[in-house]
């Protein structure tokens, strides 16, 4: 009999399901396609076309209101009216090239309002902007103010003088025959010269206010300003009467001949035609265009709405569609979890229980299992049991064998703690070790100046002894306190310079030696530190050719560990002594320190000895290893200096070994707490 398979019966539901899915994704792909085909109307040709007639009918309007700026005096609307003209015609070569117009009923609406903006814009520049000149008008009231300023106001002023001179004139005159026939004519003409020359500006103003009788007006008061004038210069014979008629007669005929020029600048009725044409325009051609492009928009928001209401329906239908595919899958996952909980998760659940049973340690589980795939799996979870039984067996006999390693485990960690304690003991003896050469270090170089300084006070005080002598037996002379004073004075000299250097030596002792006996953090210049250091090193190689140069700017102040600082340069020195200089009679030691970014230094130590080999270098960090094995080498020196520089002055130390060795060690001015 074949073999009942839960995967077959699962693959013809699978299958049901996948087929009312790809359904369903047809149907939603049919109404994707749908709304991306109305979509791709809307966007590509309605929305595009609205928002071009929406710019065409503001761009009308700016140029309606290009026109009514232009004509109240601003002259630059002319301009930005052009500006405005090519923008509508960009709109509309827009619409042409990109197809926007779809249907009859807009090509026409479109045609009529081409048609009408063309006859909009000639009718603009013929009636408007040809006719009417703002900057005329701005010319004319620059000459009438100029008129008024410098001819019409000192031709008053002249007149009014004169006529308030005859004024006084005649009243202090006593002279009948004078006044009736010279001052009171002469006051009389003067005055109707004043009000004839008021006249005319008034004439004036009213022309620029659009009076069609102020030019004649104007012609006639300058011929009754000439009437009185020539009845007024026989009676003026005086020489500031005969100078004043003269500039009179020349400011009138300066405001005469402004004044006709004035006239002929500028015709206020162009103003008057050009304004009317735009109200004219505004309610005939304007009109029109905006109805037509009503209708253009209309036609747009209708063709839009049919789109929108199309796309409704076939929404309507495919959810429906949706709804009933989406039914027959709930059936078909319903009957697919009954299945599935009969033939996979009632077995898979036994499968648990044996299996946590087995984990436990029970093995004697009876397997009861069907003909089908999870049968196989009952099967190997069977043969699984009968491993399991002598994997026990294995874990007793690896239980057996872990007690056994811990033993050893045991002893080794003793070990371990054994060898500990002994590196420990090893580096506070190099410690000590190197404190010990400092000492004897010190003393031997302080031997010397204090040596002298007791020879020298030996031989003062014999001296002083013989001095007073002769100073008692009355032996002493002029020369012999000569002698005595210059022997004293040099004696002394050699004594003190011999002291200092002993003071100068212990003080450097005091400091480096509190410094290397303890950890303590502190402020300390670098440069100073350094040659505090290498002084009690120099005894070491007094009498060899060695030599040291220090290169370190003078203003480095750290904050840091100076003790184990000193330790650092004091190991490296010695390594270099002991290892690069072995055998080599001459040598330099140089250390270089230089600024680096992030408040760090970098100190290079250097020397020009027999260099490390490659096969060696990448040990030399490590503790106990020493090419002096036996030979008094700890293998110490240079761990306690990689682990100082790391672990506490948290720093780095590089080494490379070409020409000599040279140590590189990246440092922080503060160091870590």
């Amino acid at each position: 009999m074949a073999r009942k398979s839960i995967l077959t019966q699962l693959n013809k539901v699978f299958i049901s399901i996948t087929l009312l899915v790809i359904i369903i994704a047809s149907i939603f792909a049919f109404t994707s396609q749908k709304m991306l085909a109305t979509s791709n109307a809307i966007l590509r040709a309605d929305l595009p076309l609205e928002m071009a007639i929406e710019s065409m009918n503001s761009t009308l309007k700016a140029m309606q209101t290009n026109a009514a700026l232009y004509l109240l005096g601003y002259a630059d609307q002319k301009q930005q009216y052009q500006v405005n003209l090519a923008q509508l015609q960009s709109i509309k070569d827009n619409i042409s090239h990109r197809k926007l117009l779809t249907n009859d009923e807009q090509n026409n609406a479109f045609h009529h309002v081409n048609q009408l903006s063309n006859v909009l814009n000639q009718q603009y520049q013929t009636l408007i902007f040809n006719v009417y000149f703002p900057e005329d008008e701005e010319a004319a009231k620059r000459i009438a103010t100029n008129l008024l300023e410098n001819n019409a106001k000192p031709l008053e002023k002249i007149i009014d003088f004169r006529a308030q001179d005859e004024i006084k004139g005649s009243q202090e005159s006593s002279d009948e025959e004078e006044l009736r026939h010279d001052d009171i004519p002469a006051i009389r003409y003067y005055l109707q010269l004043v009000d004839e020359a008021g006249d005319m500006q008034n004439a004036l103003a009213s022309y620029l206010l659009n009076d069609k009788n102020a030019k004649q007006e104007f012609d006639q008061n300058g011929e009754e300003f000439i009437k009185w004038l020539k009845l007024l210069e026989p009676l003026e014979q005086d020489e500031d009467e005969v100078a004043d008629i003269a500039n009179i007669k020349q400011l009138f005929e300066q405001l005469l001949d402004e004044g006709h020029q004035l006239f002929a600048i500028y015709n206020p009725e162009s103003l008057a035609s050009a304004t009317h044409a735009f109200n004219k325009l505004k309610q005939t051609q304007i009109e029109n265009i905006e109805q037509q492009m009503s209708v253009l928009l209309r036609s747009t928001s209708n063709q839009v709405i049919s789109q929108l209401e199309e796309l409704k329906s076939t929404n309507v239908r495919s959810i429906i569609l949706i709804s009933l595919c989406t039914m027959i899958t709930i059936v078909l996952l319903i009957s697919l979890s009954f299945y599935t909980k009969r033939t996979i998760y009632f077995p898979i659940e036994k499968l648990a229980k044996a299996v946590d049973a087995l984990r436990l340690g029970e093995r004697n589980i009876q397997f009861n299992h069907n003909d089908d795939e999870l049968g196989e799996v009952f099967s190997n979870v069977e043969k699984f049991q009968h491993d399991l039984c002598h994997l026990d067996e294995l874990q007793f006999n690896e239980t057996q064998y872990k007690q056994q390693l811990e033993l050893e485990r045991d002893k080794l960690q003793q070990a371990l703690d054994t060898l500990q304690q002994a590196q420990k003991k090893l580096i506070n003896s190099e410690k000590m070790a190197s404190l010990g050469a400092l000492v004897a270090g010190i003393a031997h170089e302080i031997n010397t100046p204090v040596g002298i300084a007791v020879t020298i006070s030996s031989t003062f005080e014999s001296r002083i002894k013989e001095f007073m002598t002769q100073a008692k037996t009355g032996q002493l002379n002029l020369s012999d306190l000569e002698l005595f004073e210059q022997e004293s004075l040099e004696g002394l000299v050699i004594m003190q310079r011999a002291l200092n250097r002993a003071a100068e030596l212990i003080h450097s002792f005091k400091q480096v030696a509190i410094d290397q006996s303890s950890n303590k953090r502190r402020v300390f210049l670098l440069d100073e530190m350094l040659n505090e250091v290498f002084n009690t090193l120099k005894h070491q190689i007094k009498r060899s050719t060695y030599t040291i140069s220090i290169d370190c700017p003078s203003d480095i102040v750290m904050d840091s560990y100076p003790g184990p600082f000193g330790q650092v340069i004091t190991n490296l020195f010695n390594n270099a002594i002991i290892h690069g200089f072995d055998g080599v009679k001459n040598g330099d030691i140089r250390v270089k320190v230089t600024l680096e970014e992030h408040n760090k230094i970098r100190l290079q130590f250097s020397d020009n000895g027999l260099g490390i080999s490659a096969l060696h270098i990448e040990k030399i960090f490590d503790p106990f290893f020493t090419t002096k094995l036996g030979q008094g080498g700890s293998g110490l020196g240079m761990n306690i200096v990689y682990n100082i520089v790391n672990n506490i002055l948290g720093g780095d130390i590089a080494v490379n070994s070409h020409n000599g060795t040279t140590f590189t060690l990246i440092i922080p001015i503060s160091a870590p707490n």
